[in-house]
């Protein structure tokens, strides 16, 4: 009898899934709200094409230096709100009883939150160049969806083995690419002609499918089979991230994917999915501070609360930041 309540209170130890939605949905408010606010704000009272560093030296902006420094800090503070998300979609994963009703509410809340979306971050009713983050989440789960649906399928099947050597010649150029194109590393690539970017991307093709040709040779055909099926899943959904511009683009599904490869160690998943953020931009480093709720994650739920209370959130928040900007005079309202 003893035992049992010992394990009744060891459960409710630590943080629940509940836990991290409040704290990645409270780091999404600050962030969004300094991010449609108070940078319209900014962008109201303070011309373009002064440096902000300048604002100091001028007495009338001194103020607007202030809130200028709350402005960086609340959107530190908000890069604690993707990787936890991010983290959530791959416990989802991992334990919904149906993936496609997951995928479906995602789907949906994505095109619910379009509209609020481009007037909280453009001002305008429709803007085609940047999409909400449920996209990306989307994008997310159905990649992860996708591994495991080939990897699966294909598992003994030999005759499945050229979509290994595809994978091998694809994945080094591709990391490269994303490396030059997406990350805070590109700025140390030098600038050069398209026709030797391709020729470079092609030389790191040949020796990535070499690499992998030398490596598979001590790997099982399933497991030649889950890397093809791994790798040209995320290849697809990372290029349809980016087509589509949707927030963090090809990085928010890498970062999904990478907590997925490393899901065994949650803390280990969450440091790297948190590394391939802070590639990205430095800018995402302050996510790590997030390692210390996940390291308390106990696997549980957590506190019974309406999941459409957590998708309606997104929407409705950004929809009320812009009419808060609007009345204020700060921004504007523009069809498209």
């Amino acid at each position: 009898m003893e035992e049992a309540v010992l394990e009744t209170r060891n459960r409710k130890k630590g943080v629940t899934a509940t836990n991290l939605k409040i704290i990645a949905m409270v780091a999404m408010f600050i962030d969004h709200t300094a991010a449609i606010v108070l940078n319209d704000y900014l962008s109201h009272v303070i011309p373009m094409g002064i440096q902000w560093t300048v604002w100091f030296e001028n007495p009338h902006h001194k103020g607007d230096a202030l809130v200028y420094i709350i402005y960086i800090l609340m959107r530190l503070i908000g890069r604690f709100g993707f990787p936890l998300f991010a983290f959530l979609i791959v416990e989802g994963f991992m334990h919904t009883s149906n993936v496609k009703k997951y995928a479906l509410r995602l789907g949906a809340f994505a095109l619910i939150s379009e509209l609020p979306f481009n007037l909280g971050f453009s001002s305008r009713l429709f803007n085609s160049s940047y999409q909400n983050v449920f996209f990306t989440l989307t994008l997310g789960l159905l990649c992860l969806a996708s591994m495991q649906f080939f990897s699966e399928k294909f598992r003994d099947g030999k005759e499945y083995m050229p979509f290994f050597y595809v994978a091998s010649l694809m994945v080094g150029p591709a990391a490269v690419y994303y490396l030059i194109s997406d990350t805070q590393v590109g700025a140390f690539f030098p600038v050069m002609s398209w026709p030797m970017y391709a020729i470079i991307l092609a030389s790191i093709g040949v020796v990535s499918i070499f690499v992998f040709a030398l490596l598979g040779t001590k790997w099982t055909t399933e497991r030649k089979n889950q890397f093809a099926a791994s790798v040209l899943s995320l290849l697809v959904f990372c290029a349809i991230a980016d087509f589509l511009r949707t927030d963090y683009s090809a990085g928010g599904v890498l970062t999904i994917a990478v907590m997925y490869f490393f899901r065994k160690n949650r803390k280990l998943s969450f440091g790297m999915g948190c590394g391939v953020l802070t590639l990205m931009t430095f800018i995402e480093a302050t996510a790590f501070f997030m390692m210390i709720p996940v390291a308390k994650y106990n696997g549980k739920k957590g506190t019974k609360m309406n999941k459409y209370v957590f998708y309606a959130f997104y929407p409705v928040h950004i929809g009320l930041l812009y009419l808060v900007a609007l009345l204020l005079g700060f921004t504007t309202f523009v069809i498209k």
